[in-house]
């Protein structure tokens, strides 16, 4: 049985590039964890969500389970916009149209403080 995970639909594309390097050292280690899963288990099922999720909890920016940046919000409807999904839905794996390209960055990530860093793996 696969363990449904709870993710803002940027994180989708984070979770592609992420190689070790976070807020803190427990940023880390559950991105880790999520990311092992994904990649064990391309079929896991995610659920979208439009706030705090799986990996929001030892982000700093994360204050009694709400984000306090403003970018996640756009970076989630950017992402949402190339799903064609506005609404919170269940997919299963990351879809093959969120694959990490230069262009994808582009269009999802502006003003992403990790942006170089993921694109550096392209």
């Amino acid at each position: 049985m696969n363990t449904n995970l709870h993710l803002r639909p940027h994180h989708l594309l984070c979770l592609q590039t992420f190689v070790g390097r976070g807020y803190s050292e427990e940023f880390v280690k559950n991105m880790t964890l999520v990311k092992r899963q994904l990649t064990t288990n391309t079929r896991t099922p995610i659920t979208l969500l439009s706030g705090a999720d799986d990996l929001c909890v030892h982000c700093p920016s994360c204050v009694d389970g709400q984000c306090t940046s403003e970018k996640p919000a756009l970076f989630d409807k950017l992402v949402r916009d190339k799903l064609g999904q506005n609404s919170s839905s269940t997919l299963i794996g990351i879809p093959e149209s969120l694959r990490i390209t230069e262009d994808l960055i582009a269009s999802c990530c502006p003003g992403c403080e990790w942006r170089e860093l993921c694109g550096s793996f392209i």
